[in-house]
């Protein structure tokens, strides 16, 4: 017979924590479920984020129906964002022809870029692809998901924009307490503030260090400027990180084609801007919006990208705003109780 431990202690698990833990577990596997739904919702809360200002000052201003406010603002973005594609797009495929012809890759130069192909072979691609049933469905499929997911995008948008003035009032379907709906309010005019300082911030400096860096490199005589530029502005989203990836290609080219002198001036080039970014730039227009340190961002968007790909990457600083109103608020309700 074993003997007896006096001091062993026996452990009660309450029936109230194995209900907690599997119906948490029971949520976590729902909103693992539903990710894909979650996170169209959130794209479509960063729209009406982006857009909502110039909503309000049609609404407001110009007395015009919230409704065809938000109509006319959709076709006024829509209407810009297509006519900056069609001043963008010729001359940069033009200068990316270019790059590619210089390159010393034979098997381009045939086929991609004197367009070579002889009868026989556009006959044989079109009939594997018109033979293969599955690429066709895949192609249908992809399509039909981009085009809905887009038509989605612009309806949830749509009607968070409609409805943003009472959105904070749906808290009063899961309870009645006051507290709990003027958090509510706080939480998504917070999250509004940030979210929308960060976006605008973030297209002002694309913007910028787009310009900046397309009339450098002109004046520098590098050649593909505008793609260049066009790079520099889009990896702008990386702060600090993104202009020294912009730099490289730049000096690449500036050595292959000017030579070694040009290259080093390219290098100091690239050196100024990142210092007049740092030092002017970022501080003037960030310091009345979002703040979110340059190190936090960097980790995060790295974070991003290893779990979520490129969207990963492209949401993660708008999902750490979220989670850090989302804990201020936490904070705020129970320094309250």
């Amino acid at each position: 017979m074993w003997p007896i431990n006096p001091n062993k202690h026996e452990v009660e698990v309450s029936p109230k924590i194995v209900v907690f833990t599997f119906f948490f577990l029971l949520l976590a596997l729902f909103i693992f479920w539903i990710k894909d739904i979650l996170i169209l919702l959130f794209l479509a809360f960063i729209i009406m984020v982006a857009l909502r200002p110039n909503v309000d000052r049609l609404h407001h201003r110009l007395r015009i129906p919230r409704p065809l406010s938000i109509v006319i603002v959709y076709l006024l973005t829509i209407s810009g964002l297509l006519l900056l594609v069609s001043l963008i797009i010729p001359p940069l495929v033009s200068e990316i022809y270019n790059v590619v012809k210089n390159l010393n890759l034979p098997i381009w130069q045939e086929k991609i870029l004197s367009l070579k192909f002889n009868l026989s072979e556009i006959t044989g691609l079109i009939g594997q692809m018109g033979n293969s049933a599955s690429f066709v469905l895949s192609l249908i499929t992809s399509t039909f998901n981009g085009v809905f997911t887009a038509f989605t995008l612009i309806v949830l948008s749509f009607y968070l924009m409609l409805d943003r003035p009472y959105l904070h009032k749906k808290v009063l379907w899961v309870t009645k307490k006051e507290k709990y709906v003027s958090g509510t309010e706080y939480f998504l005019n917070s999250l509004e503030m940030q979210l929308g300082g960060w976006i605008r911030g973030q297209v002002i400096l694309m913007l910028i260090i787009g310009v900046i860096s397309y009339t450098g490199l002109t004046l520098l005589r590098i050649p593909y400027a505008l793609p260049l530029a066009i790079l520099a502005g889009l990896l702008e989203i990386l702060p600090n990180l993104g202009p020294t990836v912009a730099a490289v290609p730049a000096i690449v080219i500036a050595f292959m084609a000017l030579g070694p002198w040009m290259a080093l001036a390219t290098t100091f080039f690239y050196i100024l801007v990142q210092q007049l970014e740092n030092n002017l730039i970022v501080p003037k227009i960030m310091q009345k919006n979002a703040d979110v340190n340059p190190l936090i961002a960097i980790v995060v968007i790295l974070i991003g990208l290893k779990l979520g790909g490129v969207v990963g990457a492209l949401l993660a600083v708008p999902i750490y705003i979220t989670f850090r109103c989302s804990y201020r608020l936490y904070l705020d309700l129970k320094t309250k109780n």
